[in-house]
């Protein structure tokens, strides 16, 4: 058998004319990474090896015999096992290779690399020997060593699970050696294989979370009086809950600079969050917000809900007309000014806005309820009924994916598998 090749979820390690040992992907989890079951399948119908052999016991007995314990997943016996093998056929490159990935997965990384070092030397071209080389340096905290091999194998190999391991190994060296640019770009490229990935979406959190910290920390370092921190401390205090404080943080950037674009719309937002009786103020920060920046939608948007809300409804209908010209895809104005023509008396005119609505945001259930009420206005029943049936289909969407959030918080499962 010449070179081993990867096949679907097996990586194929040859031993030999007559017998292969098949790696498949594992279920036992190590720090990070997910790796590989080990399953081999051995022939034994014809003596193997036997001209390579070293007195002692015969290889296929310790083959078969590792097997057994990989089966049990007992990697330690597992290992002894391999390595009367490997004393038994000292020079075949395989067997090293087959005892790295059995070190790999029971977490002894650095004997693992010492066994693909050693199957290298044999037999170069044993890719899979330079996938697990290249891993367990990574694993066992040799980033600088590792990231040459992991670069390399990240770009040629074909099988998806060895390759995601492969790709996070390199992200985290990438990040833990602050080398931004390789990271963001490899996180790119791992995002879009692997989109629903866990174990990758908790990593790209981390990179942007840190570059964030950083950021931060060097503003803070060389613009401590500057607008642009008092900004992002009004924004962290609102995230934090206090209103007070950020808005009066959001004061002293239009002290320092009062054409930033904007911080009225942030004020005036903080103000409708305080209730009706302080619509008035949020009304004048918004207006202020269109002098500062006359295409901001969302500022118009406001203007259009609090007119609404105060019942002028050609005032409301004039703000969300601008703020659906300025951002069509602002589904909530298109929602309301929907809603604006409706309560005008104008039910045809409220199709346009529902119908882009429901085009912009398909599991929007408000905008297909609103729709399905405005076809049935005009008598169209059949399309009506079929905006209806979206809307309990999005809703109910809705509720299953908080209840799999509510069930993934609290720990458990079963909530998951009923929605499934």
């Amino acid at each position: 058998m010449g070179e081993c090749i990867p096949r679907q979820a097996a990586i194929w390690l040859c031993l030999g004319e007559r017998m292969k040992i098949d790696f498949r992907l594992p279920t036992r989890m190590l720090p990070g990474v997910m790796l590989f079951v080990l399953l081999w399948s051995v022939s034994l119908s014809a003596p193997s090896l036997s001209g390579q052999a070293e007195r002692g016991k015969d290889p296929n007995t310790l083959a078969e015999q590792a097997q057994a314990a990989l089966k049990a997943r007992d990697y330690g016996l597992a290992i002894e096992r391999l390595k009367e093998l490997a004393r038994a056929v000292p020079k075949v490159g395989e067997v090293h290779a087959n005892l790295c990935i059995a070190y790999y997965s029971s977490g002894q990384f650095a004997e693992a690399a010492g066994e693909c070092r050693t199957a290298l030397g044999l037999k170069p071209g044993l890719a899979n020997a330079h996938y697990f080389l290249g891993a367990s340096l990574a694993e066992g905290g040799y980033c600088k060593e590792a990231l040459p091999y992991l670069e390399k194998d990240f770009q040629r190999v074909t099988d998806k699970s060895l390759k995601r391991i492969i790709g996070t190994d390199a992200l985290r060296c990438h990040m833990d050696s602050s080398e931004t640019d390789r990271a963001i770009d490899l996180d790119r490229s791992l995002a879009h294989q692997y989109p629903d990935d866990p174990e990758i979406l908790y990593l790209t959190a981390h990179l942007f979370s840190n570059l964030s910290a950083s950021a931060s920390q060097h503003l803070l370092a060389v613009g401590p009086g500057s607008y642009q921190f008092h900004r992002m401390n009004a924004e962290v205090l609102e995230i934090q809950g206090k209103l007070d404080d950020a808005m009066a943080e959001f004061r002293k950037v239009l002290e320092i600079n009062p054409h930033v674009a904007g911080i009225h719309y942030a004020i005036g937002m903080l103000l409708v969050q305080q209730g009706p009786a302080s619509l008035g103020k949020a009304r004048e920060e918004f207006e202020a917000e269109l002098k500062t920046d006359p295409g901001n939608a969302a500022a118009e948007f406001e203007l259009g809900k609090i007119a609404a809300s105060l019942r002028d409804k050609d005032e409301a209908l004039a703000h969300l007309q601008r703020a659906t010209r300025l951002n069509p895809d602002l589904v909530a104005a298109q929602i309301a000014l929907g809603e604006a023509y409706v309560s005008a008396g104008r039910v045809q005119e409220a199709l346009a806005p529902l119908e882009r609505a429901v085009a912009v945001a398909p599991g929007n259930p408000t905008a297909h309820y609103r729709l399905a009420f405005v076809y049935r206005r005009l008598g169209r029943a059949q399309e009506a009924a079929q905006q209806l049936a979206l809307y309990r289909k999005s809703e109910k969407g809705i509720l299953q994916t908080r209840q799999k959030i509510r069930s993934g918080v609290a720990g458990g499962s079963e909530g998951e598998s009923k929605d499934d």
